[in-house]
């Protein structure tokens, strides 16, 4: 798992990173671990962690100047695109939105909410984001 940007906003490349080395950390799937355990059942919650574990997917991550659109992120196919005129948010929040919609690109791309329904009342991707937000 790996999201990848080449541009030149020092923010955006800095939270890039550390969210790089949070989706190859033991620690955040050791986290993300007790949250299944906690809401689902074991064999779901082994499925769905080994799935995750094997992915080698890559996301591109491209800045885009708007300073009067209020889009802040666009999800597309295969990129996630960042409004770099509003990037006042903290490291935090930019860390756990980045992860989250890298999720969701994850599930669209291989369809992890065949194993554990990502669109349900919990909104996995963003308790995902908010876990990876405690690493910061």
């Amino acid at each position: 798992m790996k999201l990848i940007y080449n541009g030149g906003n020092r923010k955006l490349s800095r939270v890039v990173n550390r969210a790089n080395e949070i989706l190859l950390s033991s620690f955040y799937f050791l986290e993300i671990e007790k949250y299944l355990r906690e809401n689902y059942d074991e064999e779901r919650c082994l499925s769905f962690l080994m799935e995750l574990k094997s992915l080698d997917e890559k996301v591109a991550i491209k800045g885009f100047w708007n300073p009067i659109g209020r889009t802040y992120l666009k999800i597309k196919d295969d990129s996630i695109e960042i409004n770099t005129a509003h990037l006042s948010k903290s490291h935090r929040t930019l860390l756990e939105q980045l992860i989250g919609e890298y999720l969701m690109i994850l599930d669209q791309r291989k369809q992890l909410s065949q194993i554990i329904p990502l669109k349900n009342g919990k909104d996995l991707p963003a308790s995902f984001g908010s876990i990876a937000r405690n690493f910061m």
